[in-house]
């Protein structure tokens, strides 16, 4: 529910002026502008999301959630987001609270309605479970945004059209031993630094996840993702992230305050 944060309509600008001044970009640079923004956009300052997750698996009938999302930026460059389950009814009021800092390990929460708990999720094996069963989206991936450069190396390998947009390659190598991947590959939109698919290769050097987007729209944020696929080959599941509205309105602070989650009355 990882990725840091998907773009502005000022990062796009000020990154094609830079491409036509003849100015190179790096691979580190490409993904730290990547990180500027989310999926969600949660990098515009403040924001609010409704949408779908439709999940697919063999021999299990399809399954669809929904939710909605506040977001918001602070001045330190923490990232905040609540998000909030609407469907289906048997976790509908569930909250997931992520505190994100610009650098280093963020916090999480849960607020479960019918037992009035809130648990913060604190070890990583918490942090790596599905915020939806057969999702293949961590708690992780929500929070960062699918961040890209912590534990991995980036080398920039070439250029490609990936659905009729123009995009730079990028190839991801772990920097310590027990990474989840051993090899990420990304194609990011030159740009807007849009990830538009990204393929995520197991410990046995199997390919075990794909991200893709089918298709980049404009609201009155920005431009964004239409939606997220999320496939996992080696199991034949599905999951498929749609943006139903997004909003730049203003976000009280009290939702990203974890004891306050019990009295939000969303």
């Amino acid at each position: 529910m990882n990725s840091r944060r998907w773009l502005t309509a000022t990062v796009a600008v000020l990154a094609a002026g830079a491409v036509a001044a003849g100015q190179a970009l790096t691979a580190e640079e490409i993904l730290e502008r990547v990180e500027k923004e989310s999926f969600f956009g949660t990098r515009t300052g403040s924001l609010h999301v409704a949408l779908t997750v439709t999940i697919e698996e063999p021999g299990q009938p399809t399954a669809e959630s929904a939710f909605r999302v506040w977001a918001k930026e602070y001045p330190d460059g923490t990232v905040r987001t609540l998000l909030l389950y609407t469907a289906p009814e048997l976790v509908a009021g569930t909250l997931y609270l992520a505190h994100t800092p610009k650098e280093g390990t963020g916090r999480m929460w849960l607020w479960l309605p019918d037992l009035e708990i809130l648990k913060e999720l604190v070890s990583e094996g918490e942090r790596k479970d599905e915020f939806i069963a057969g999702s293949g989206i961590t708690y992780n991936d929500v929070a960062s945004g699918f961040s890209y450069r912590e534990g991995y190396e980036a080398t920039l390998t070439g250029e490609a059209q990936v659905a009729g947009h123009p995009a730079w390659t990028l190839d991801l190598t772990p920097t310590q031993l027990g990474s989840e991947w051993t090899r990420i590959v990304l194609w990011v939109h030159r740009d807007a630094f849009i990830v538009l698919r990204a393929e995520f290769f197991d410990r046995a050097g199997k390919l075990a996840r794909i991200l893709a987007v089918p298709e980049l729209v404009t609201d009155e944020v920005g431009l964004r993702p239409g939606a997220l696929v999320v496939e996992s080959p080696l199991q034949g599941s599905r999951a498929t992230v749609v943006i139903e509205a997004r909003s730049a309105e203003e976000v009280p602070d009290e939702y990203f305050q974890p004891e306050s989650l019990g009295q939000l009355g969303l």
